[in-house]
């Protein structure tokens, strides 16, 4: 029954990524030959580029099937997200290889493949995320796990497996690390087997058991916050060694981002300027007082900077604020917890909708192309939370922090004080192209929808 569904599963997005592609290559070609009154160049006749858009992909299927995206259980998105990109600038590799090699295709413009790239790195990726975040919600997604684990770290397991549903691993028992030596799973039809032990007791004996019931084991150790995604597997002499840095401090890194935000900011800072203009006529009308908030916070090497954001809260906003901490306990233990309120009554009308959709911190690219900030990072810090930082100040204050972030659309106002700095830590340590990739997608998602803190 597992086998059948995981190619009911595979089949879906086999046929939707035969769809998106077919649909590149159509759309391409259209717009192709509607800007040839403007730009020139030779028209696309489709029985010409057909024989080709179908090799593209049935190659693309073969390439990802090959590299695990079918059905994609175990990935999580920004693996796949890399994986994917991989996939797909290897197909268009091949495409321009056999374009230029095959007589028949060598008319074809190469800015017709250059383009179709560019979409499929785009959109094929998001399909997938968007597929993915559908089907994972129904019960016949995904395949059930044996997790082997003692007391709360076991719960712990069976916690993120819920919320990662779309790993595609969903809990099917939880037994006690005894249970491996007493052999209670054997016979078992599940693949997939959980090794959660929370002491230092000898794995290799318990992992020679699990591999003869299991086909996949994965062994998860409670441990400190820092590399997972990235972490590579190093053989030190039949010893397993594992490697793992903080990715955001490499030297190229650095300069990666720091190209990335000039271009970023710059082009978005144009594309949104009439946004701008409409929001602060807007800030204007609604209450009195200025258009812009100014902000101290902490920045790269613990350097304070004013940020910039639009002002969401009425003038008296601090008088108010205090008032109310001091009446009420409540309010006054979540503001402890999570740094917000859920009911801010500082908030304006008009505010209260800008910090729904985020457009309060649109101002903060004027902060990425200073040089305070980068459009991705960490959250940035107040002076007066420095000393609940703890021992991550020094590593989160060693980059720009961002105008959007792991945290910010991974866990939002829902994350308490000390998760986000677990999830800053997260991100300097995994950081990666593809990661920033991720997080902007899912920060679009995350406007779009309303879930603004």
């Amino acid at each position: 029954m597992g086998f059948r569904k995981s190619w009911i599963i595979s089949s879906i997005f086999i046929i939707t990524d035969a769809a998106i592609l077919y649909g590149i290559f159509r759309l391409v070609a259209l717009l192709r030959n509607m800007l040839i009154p403007m730009l020139g160049g030779i028209s696309v006749v489709w029985q010409d580029v057909a024989p080709l858009m179908q090799l593209g992909i049935l190659f693309g299927i073969i390439v990802f099937m090959v590299n695990g995206l079918y059905p994609g259980y175990g990935l999580t998105a920004v693996r796949e997200l890399e994986r994917m990109s991989k996939s797909v600038t290897l197909v268009f590799f091949f495409l321009a290889g056999v374009s230029y090699l095959n007589k028949p295709f060598q008319d074809i413009s190469r800015a017709f493949l250059l383009f179709s790239w560019f979409l499929a790195l785009v959109i094929l990726p998001l399909g997938h995320f968007i597929l993915r975040n559908i089907i994972s919600r129904f019960s016949w997604y995904g395949t059930p796990v044996v997790v082997f684990g003692d007391g709360a770290y076991a719960q712990q397991i069976v916690g993120s497996l819920k919320r990662m549903r779309r790993l595609g691993w969903y809990r099917s028992t939880v037994l006690p690390i005894n249970a491996i030596k007493h052999g209670l799973m054997e016979g078992t039809q599940i693949d997939v087997a959980i090794f959660a032990p929370t002491s230092n007791l000898s794995v290799d004996k318990y992992a020679r058991i699990l591999n003869r019931n299991f086909r996949k084991v994965i062994l998860v150790r409670q441990k400190d916050n820092l590399g997972s995604v990235w972490v590579e597997p190093r053989d030190l002499d039949g010893q397993l060694g594992l490697e793992f840095h903080y990715n955001l401090f490499d030297g190229y890194a650095r300069w990666t981002k720091r190209l990335m935000d000039l271009g970023m900011g710059l082009a978005l800072l144009v594309l949104l300027s009439p946004l701008f203009v409409i929001l602060c006529l807007l800030i204007v009308f609604d209450s009195p007082g200025p258009v812009f908030f100014y902000q101290e916070r902490l920045g790269k090497g613990f350097k304070r900077f004013n940020i910039i954001k639009f002002r969401t809260m009425t003038v008296n906003a601090e008088q108010r604020f205090s008032e109310l901490l001091q009446k009420d306990s409540v309010a006054r233990a979540e503001y402890q917890k999570y740094h917000k309120l859920t009911n801010d009554p500082r908030l304006t009308r008009l505010g209260k909708w800008l910090r729904r959709y985020s457009l309060d911190e649109l101002p903060q690219l004027l902060n990425v192309l200073k040089g305070d900030m980068s459009v991705m990072g960490p959250r940035a810090y107040l002076p007066s939370e420095l000393n609940q930082m703890g021992d991550y100040a020094s590593t989160i204050l060693h980059i720009q922090p961002g105008l959007t972030g792991w945290w910010q659309v991974m866990g939002r106002h829902k994350t308490t004080f000390e998760q986000r700095l677990r999830m800053d830590e997260y991100y300097i340590s995994n950081w990666s192209l593809w990661m920033d990739f991720y997080i902007l997608l899912k920060t679009a998602w995350v406007v779009q929808s309303g879930k603004g803190a």
